[in-house]
């Protein structure tokens, strides 16, 4: 049974195997049940016939026809998504018998250009005033920019870190180490960074070696609570002002990084695992940041080079 499948548009049969598909995949994922169950009604609803019995046509139509069968104008991020989310529906009904073909087998998906323009990344120029310029900040601010600035963590993996995604390698370096369900990552520490860290341990009344079991959060707030996404944003947005620099998003710092690796001369292959990407492919949305100065990011970008 399914909170989200209006059972009015289905017959029984597709019912059932609807919330079997959300069973098989979206056990105890309601979010994602959700967003499926919405565009499989307003699908059901366009074509007006049994989803077992559609055309590659008919298919088409829809998704040429966004604009008709939902209440407002898609963007061509979300087209993508309906066709990608029909799609996989579609290579599950023909798993468990119920059509022959995935009709969406014979559409071309819709394309959308994810490139990151060159305008969404940090000149190596701003990226040194804007590291200068955090450095008038409070140890803690200082320490979560130098942090985000040379690991690019995504802000959700960045302000869940606790101490104990600290770890020693087998180099005897200190690293971050992301836990991921589909590809963990782990990125080392600039000494630079580790002594800052340290520094704000010791602000924070903890001793300088970090144990294992210590599961608190890193960057906490003056209730010791975890520090929230928005925070983070404002503290981005400060160190910006104060270096006279377009605003930043925490997605502009990470790409940034991603950017200023290869333009050095990365393989994709290494960008993709210090930025934890699922693919490298993604690599391909980055831009080459022509340097004004070639030594930049080998003695101010703290840390990049001993990444490589």
């Amino acid at each position: 049974m399914s909170n989200y499948l209006n059972k009015d548009f289905f017959t029984a049969d597709e019912y059932s195997v609807l919330c079997s598909f959300f069973v098989s995949h979206f056990r105890n994922k309601p979010r994602s049940e959700k967003n499926y169950a919405y565009d499989f009604n307003i699908f059901r609803k366009y074509i007006d016939q049994s989803l077992f019995k559609v055309d590659s046509a008919l298919c088409n139509d829809f998704i040429s026809n966004t604009d008709k069968a939902y209440p407002s104008p898609q963007a061509p991020a979300t087209i993508e998504r309906i066709y990608s989310q029909l799609h996989r529906l579609y290579e599950y009904l023909k798993e468990q018998k119920k059509v022959a073909e995935n009709p969406f087998n014979n559409l071309e998906k819709p394309a959308i250009d994810r490139s990151i323009r060159q305008d969404k990344v940090l000149s190596f120029e701003e990226a040194e005033s804007m590291l200068n310029a955090a450095k008038a900040l409070n140890l803690r601010d200082y320490a979560m920019l130098q942090v985000l600035f040379t690991t690019g963590l995504k802000i959700k993996d960045f302000i869940s870190l606790n101490w104990n995604s600290i770890i020693c390698d087998t180099n005897g370096e200190l690293g971050i180490y992301i836990q991921k369900h589909h590809k963990p990552y782990y990125n080392k520490l600039h000494e630079d960074v580790v002594e800052t860290l340290l520094k704000y341990r010791e602000l924070l009344g903890k001793e300088q070696s970090i144990s294992a079991n210590e599961s608190d959060a890193i960057f906490v707030n003056a209730k010791g609570e975890r520090i929230s996404q928005n925070w983070v944003r404002l503290v981005i947005k400060d160190a910006c002002k104060m270096a006279g620099i377009k605003a930043l998003s925490p997605s502009s710092i990470r790409n940034s990084l991603g950017a200023f690796m290869l333009t050095f001369g990365a393989a994709p292959e290494e960008v993709a695992q210090i930025m934890g990407y699922s693919d490298t492919f993604l690599t391909t949305r980055l831009p080459i940041v022509l340097p004004k100065r070639t030594d930049y990011i080998y003695f101010n970008m703290k840390g990049i080079h001993k990444q490589l």
